[in-house]
């Protein structure tokens, strides 16, 4: 039978333990840095490509100077926002909730006044939310200037779902209601190129926009894989 450790024995092995411990930790998250690190260089790249785009389409459906400039500040806010909501986050992803709420409240619009947003928890990668955070932009700027938005009744009610399927799809809904009717653009802007170029490529989205009576519909129908999103 062994003899039973001396206090000071076990004291060592205890202090041994705590340091092995701490070391495990400090190559946990050196490995993390090394890794968030390397991920946000991706991610820079990406998102300097995302920013020529929303540039060079901004220049060609500008209607003038000042139009394009006014334009192009709020789609580089729009991007902002989603950056510095993703770096926040430990997994570099964001809540689709909160990426549609702070999008509608930056035009004042309030959830649980003139905004509705019912949908499960969905978690975006960085370069799905962009993408996604200036499709939610455009709408947004189109209901406040055209829209449900520009009357005290008008609402929007933004609805997601995941349709269940051999590959599984996430399907959104965009509504207007109590606004003035409306008619498609006389002419394809920026927002229009969005819906039927950009998300086709960039997320493999369907796309489908319809004006009528009360405002904009639109549904964005994406595939739910990884790479776009992912439930908590």
């Amino acid at each position: 039978m062994e003899a039973a450790l001396e206090p000071v024995d076990a004291d060592l092995r205890l202090s041994l333990e705590k340091a092995d411990a701490r070391a495990a930790e400090a190559e946990r998250r050196l490995a993390e840095a090394d890794w968030r690190c390397a991920e946000l260089q991706h991610q820079l790249h990406n998102t300097l490509a995302v920013i020529r785009s929303v540039v060079r389409r901004s220049a060609e459906t500008g209607e003038s100077v000042e139009d394009y400039a006014m334009h192009l500040d709020g789609r580089l806010s729009a991007l902002g926002r989603v950056q510095g909501a993703v770096a926040a986050d430990p997994q570099m992803r964001l809540d689709l909730h909160s990426l549609i709420s702070d999008e509608l409240l930056s035009f004042h619009a309030k959830e649980g006044e003139q905004v509705q947003l019912i949908g499960p928890q969905i978690l975006l990668q960085l370069r799905a939310a962009g993408t996604l955070g200036l499709a939610f932009h455009e709408l947004a700027t189109n209901a406040v200037k055209f829209g449900a938005l520009t009357r005290p009744e008008g609402r929007v009610t933004v609805s997601w779902r995941i349709a269940p399927a051999s590959e599984p799809r996430l399907v959104i809904d965009w509504a207007e209601r109590g606004g003035p009717g409306v008619a498609p653009p006389a002419r394809k802007g920026f927002g229009q190129t969005l819906f039927d170029r950009v998300l086709p490529y960039e997320l493999k989205a369907e796309c489908a926009l319809s004006f009528g009576a009360g405002g904009v519909r639109c549904r964005i129908d994406l595939p739910f894989t990884p790479r776009i999103a992912a439930e908590p």
